[in-house]
Parts: structure tokens; C-alpha cells; sequence
């Protein structure tokens, strides 16, 4: 008891001075005090080592948005054509992209696709994403070859016929990220999946190489992420068509999310608020409500009990190489493998300083 109260109590200084005055008692009692200063040090050291070792025993699963990849690769990439006089720059772009994000090894990884039919939120709004330019047809026929590829190497995927990759993203997001010992990382260019993060899951533009954690967005935004969603309902998105609120730009939106939290506790509490923004919440108020349907993530029946460990990444460069390399002629992508492949061959030393 006296050994914990003098551990915990700031004031056992106290008793080092009157020890120090008192140098018979002193002769007595420093062994034991310098032992208990001892076992104070080896208290931290294990709370710091089972700290250490937490951090260092989470795997990592990357979600990752495909198909933002293959608009990346497309814009990004020259025309490369290949001795059928195919473009192939969409396949070698999108390949070249993705390796990068699985050499950084996590123990699961899994590419999600957009549906190849008719969306979900296609069939509630016909306008959605109608706004976006004409897909070129060099575009689009790669987009079967890419997946494909992807397969053929063994990396895990997920396409949900009437969901699109976000959808399936989120889906994966919410079922695993109840595990203690995983970090989710999600790929995405996309804001609206800035909604799903916690604790264990951050959200990387893999074009801004911008990381997002939750004081990051709250910094930014001022709101919790949740609150997205509300707020992108008000303002609208161009870039999927989503109308919003007319007249009703970010720092109003900003403010009403801060205050109320929700689309519903704002119209909840209509009379606090006045003048034109009242009528503009009134009159668009459908809108409002149907701009959030369209943002929020949808939950993907299939994926709702998908298992971890289908999601295992097994890295295999002499297999990747044989596929990449002789089989599809990208033959600078073979010094990226071979270096990458003799990394994972050094021993690795891990050093606290």
C-alpha cells in the first residue's frame, strides 16, 4: 500500500527532502526508495513495449477504388500501342499505379470495381452522373483487359453488379472495421467516402497523396465526417450530378452542419432559422433529402459477411514478372519488380532511434 501510494502520489518528493535532511534514516531508506524509482521505470517501459508491440501487430487492409485508377492511367499515360496497334496505355498505367500500393505489402488488399451494368442510384435518378464526358471507346475497351490483368495476378477483387465502388468499399469498411488489430486504408480521389472514417481507418488521395484522419477532416470541416454527407446534400455535387439546396454554397452549409448536425434536425428546426435561407430549405427541400439518398453509401448484400481472409494479398514476382514482362511486353515494369523483389529479400532491422 505505502509502495503504491508513493508511486502514484506527486508529493514523494516531499519525502526525498526530508530524507536528505535526516541522513541516518536517509542510510536506510535510499535503497529502497531507489528501488522503487526502478520498478516506476520498468512500469513505463512495459506499458510503452505492450504499446510498441500493438502498433507493430496490426495488419492493414487497403481498399482500394479501381476504377478511379483506370481515369487516372487514362489521363495521366501516353498512348501506348502495342504490335496489334491496341492501345494498351490504360492496362500499363493502372498496373504500374496499383503496384505501387502493393509493395507497401499490407496483409489484405482487395480492388473494388464499379458494377458493369445499370447502378442502383442509375435507376432512382437517370441523371446521375450524366453531366461526366463521353467515355472514348480506347477508354472503354480497356477496362475489361485491366480487370482481367488484375485477376490473372492473383490480386483479389470485388464487382457488385448494380453497386459502384465506393459502395463496396464502404461495405468492407463497416464489416471489418470492428477488428482492434486492423488498419483499414481506403484509396480514393473520391470525398464522399471521407463519411467512413474512425479511429482505424484513414482515407488516402492517391493523386494528392493527401492522408486524411478524423482531426484532419474535423480541422478542415469543422464537423465530424458522418456529417458529410448532410453537408454535401446541401451543397450539391457537380461531379456526380447530385443537385443540393440552390443557393445554399459551402460556409452556409458549413454553418447549418455545425449547428444541427443533420439534413433532418435542420428541417427539425426550420423556425431558429430565417430570411433567405429558410425559403431556399423550404423550397428545395425534396432535393435536400434525395441528394443524401444518392451520397450516402449503399451496404452491398453480398459483401456484408465477406471474409478477411479472401482479402489475403500473396505477393509473387517471379509470377508477376512471367505475366508483366514476357507476356504482355511492359518491359520496363521488370527492374521496378526485380528492385522491389530484392528489398523483401534484405533482412529487415527495426530500430527505435
Amino acid at each position: 500500500m505505502l509502495w503504491s501510494y508513493w508511486m502514484n502520489n506527486a508529493n514523494y518528493s516531499v519525502f526525498f527532502i526530508f530524507c536528505k535532511k535526516h541522513r541516518y534514516f536517509w542510510a536506510k531508506v535510499s535503497p529502497i526508495f531507489f528501488l522503487l524509482q526502478f520498478y516506476q521505470l520498468l512500469l513505463q517501459s512495459a506499458q510503452f513495449l505492450v504499446l510498441f508491440s500493438t502498433i507493430f501487430s496490426m495488419k492493414t487492409l487497403s481498399l482500394v477504388d479501381g476504377s478511379g485508377f483506370l481515369f487516372r492511367a487514362w489521363y495521366a499515360f501516353p498512348p501506348m500501342i502495342n504490335a496489334q496497334g491496341q492501345n494498351q496505355n490504360v492496362i500499363y498505367g493502372s498496373i504500374r499505379m496499383m503496384l505501387k500500393l502493393l509493395f507497401e505489402q499490407p496483409e489484405y488488399f482487395v480492388i473494388c470495381w464499379d458494377s458493369p451494368v445499370k447502378t442502383k442510384r442509375k435507376e432512382k435518378y437517370e441523371a446521375y452522373k450524366a453531366n461526366r464526358t463521353k467515355l472514348e471507346d480506347e477508354f472503354k475497351a480497356q477496362i475489361p483487359l485491366v480487370m482481367e490483368l488484375v485477376s490473372e495476378l492473383g490480386i483479389p477483387t470485388v464487382t457488385a453488379p448494380g453497386y459502384e465502388a465506393d459502395d463496396s468499399i464502404g461495405t468492407l469498411a463497416t464489416l471489418h472495421q470492428q477488428n482492434p488489430d486492423l488498419l483499414i486504408q481506403v484509396f480514393s480521389s473520391d470525398k464522399d467516402l471521407k463519411q467512413l472514417l474512425a479511429p482505424n481507418l484513414i482515407v488516402t488521395d492517391p493523386l494528392k497523396h493527401i492522408t486524411t484522419k478524423i482531426p484532419d477532416f474535423e480541422k478542415e470541416f469543422g464537423f465530424a465526417p458522418v456529417s458529410i454527407v448532410d453537408y454535401l446534400a446541401l451543397i450539391g455535387d457537380a461531379a456526380d450530378n447530385v443537385k443540393g439546396v440552390a443557393g445554399i454554397g459551402p460556409k452556409k452549409a458549413s454553418d447549418l452542419i455545425k449547428k444541427y448536425g443533420t439534413i433532418e434536425q435542420i428541417y427539425t428546426h426550420l423556425d431558429e432559422i430565417q430570411g433567405e435561407i429558410k425559403e431556399k430549405l423550404i423550397n428545395w427541400k425534396e432535393d435536400a433529402f434525395f441528394s443524401k439518398e444518392l451520397i450516402l453509401l449503399m451496404q452491398v448484400p453480398e459483401l456484408q459477411a465477406y471474409p478477411l481472409e479472401k482479402l489475403k494479398l500473396t505477393i509473387d514476382f517471379a509470377k508477376w514478372e512471367e505475366i508483366l514482362v514476357q507476356k504482355r511486353g511492359f518491359k520496363n515494369l521488370q527492374k521496378i519488380l526485380q528492385e522491389e523483389k530484392k528489398k523483401t529479400e534484405q533482412p529487415q532491422q527495426l530500430g527505435l532511434f
